[in-house]
């Protein structure tokens, strides 16, 4: 079982990277790609979404599997490169929010 939560959590990673690798500078999208073929998924996800959060245009992503995903990497907990990751994270979720395919 643990091992398919962290198979999905690679695939929803780059997934997502898919999805806004357009928007993203060549540096950003090289160091989101270095971590998820190092297994490192928290660094993965949150420097995904310091870039995601930059942007102007929101992409349509499932901001609350993103949260699901952010939790189960415990970014909640601890971040990696921002202290202030979740906090951030929990507010850019809260006004952008809109329930893509459903």
């Amino acid at each position: 079982m643990q091992d398919e939560n962290w198979r999905y959590v690679e695939e929803y990673i780059r997934n997502l990277l898919s999805l806004v690798q357009s928007k993203l500078g060549e540096e950003s999208v090289e160091s989101v790609n270095h971590y998820l073929n190092h297994d490192e998924y928290e660094m993965a996800f949150e420097g995904l979404f310091l870039e995601i959060m930059k942007l102007e245009e929101i992409p349509k992503v499932d901001l609350t599997e993103s949260k699901k995903v952010g939790k189960f990497l415990k970014l909640n907990e601890e971040s990696v490169f921002d202290f202030e990751f979740w906090e951030k994270f929990e507010i850019y979720v809260k006004q952008n929010n809109i329930n893509f395919g459903s």
